[in-house]
C-alpha cells in the first residue's frame, strides 16, 4: 500500500521535525510509505495541480489523503508573476474581491474540492478530506451533496484536530497536535479502507 498527502503547512510539517510530522508518524502507524506533497502556505490550487500531477506521472497511490488550507488563500497574479496570499498579506485585487463577496474565496475552494474528489473516484483512489479548522456548515452541505464529507474540528473529543502555536516558528502546530491528527487519521482511514 502507498499513500500520498496534500496539503499546506500542515501536512509539510513546518516548524517541527520531519519525523514529528503528521504524515510521517501516520506512515509509521500505518506501515504504508506516505508522499508528503504538502505546500508551505499552499492554498487549493495547489492541492489540484500536485494531484493531478501525481495522478498523471506517478504510480496511482491506494489512498489520498487531502488537507484542505483555509479557503482565504489564493494565487495572485500581477505583471505575470505568482503571489500566493493570504488575508494577512495580500495586495489590492485580493482585498477587492473579498469586498465584493465571500463567495470569490468559497466557491472556487469548493469546486476544487469536488474537482479533486472526482478526479480520485475516476481513477478508484479513495480520498479522504480533512480542514485543520472548520468551516461554516452551508460549506459542508455543498460538498455532502457531492457525496464528500469534510473532516472539520468539531470541538469533539473523537472529532477534533488539535491546534497551539508551540511549533518553533511559534505559528504552527506542535509535534504533540501532529500526534493526534495521525491518530484520528489512523481511525478515519480505516474506516475508508474496510468499507
Amino acid at each position: 500500500m502507498t499513500a500520498l498527502a496534500l496539503g499546506c503547512s500542515h501536512t509539510a510539517g513546518v516548524g517541527i521535525a520531519a519525523g514529528d510530522c503528521y504524515v510521517s508518524q501516520l506512515s509509521t502507524l500505518l506501515n504504508w510509505p506516505i508522499q508528503n506533497l504538502g505546500v508551505p502556505g499552499g492554498n487549493h490550487t495547489h492541492i489540484q495541480t500536485n494531484l493531478v500531477e501525481a495522478l498523471r506521472y506517478t504510480l496511482r497511490p491506494d489512498f489520498v489523503i487531502a488537507q484542505w488550507p483555509n479557503p482565504f488563500r489564493r494565487t495572485t497574479y500581477y505583471a505575470n508573476t505568482a503571489r500566493d496570499e493570504n488575508i494577512q498579506n495580500a495586495g489590492a485585487p485580493f482585498h477587492e474581491l473579498l469586498r465584493a463577496s465571500e463567495q470569490n474565496f468559497y466557491q472556487p475552494w469548493i469546486s476544487t474540492i469536488i474537482v479533486c474528489d472526482l478526479l480520485c473516484k475516476t481513477v478508484s483512489v479513495p480520498v479522504v478530506h480533512l480542514m485543520i479548522e472548520d468551516v461554516q456548515q452551508q460549506y459542508r452541505n455543498q460538498l455532502a451533496a457531492y457525496g464528500i464529507r469534510l473532516h472539520v474540528d468539531c470541538k469533539t473529543p473523537e472529532e477534533t484536530w488539535l491546534m497551539d502555536s508551540a511549533a518553533s516558528d511559534k505559528l504552527h502546530h506542535s509535534a504533540q497536535c501532529h500526534k493526534q491528527w495521525a491518530r484520528r487519521l489512523y481511525g478515519l482511514l480505516n474506516e475508508y479502507t474496510t468499507r
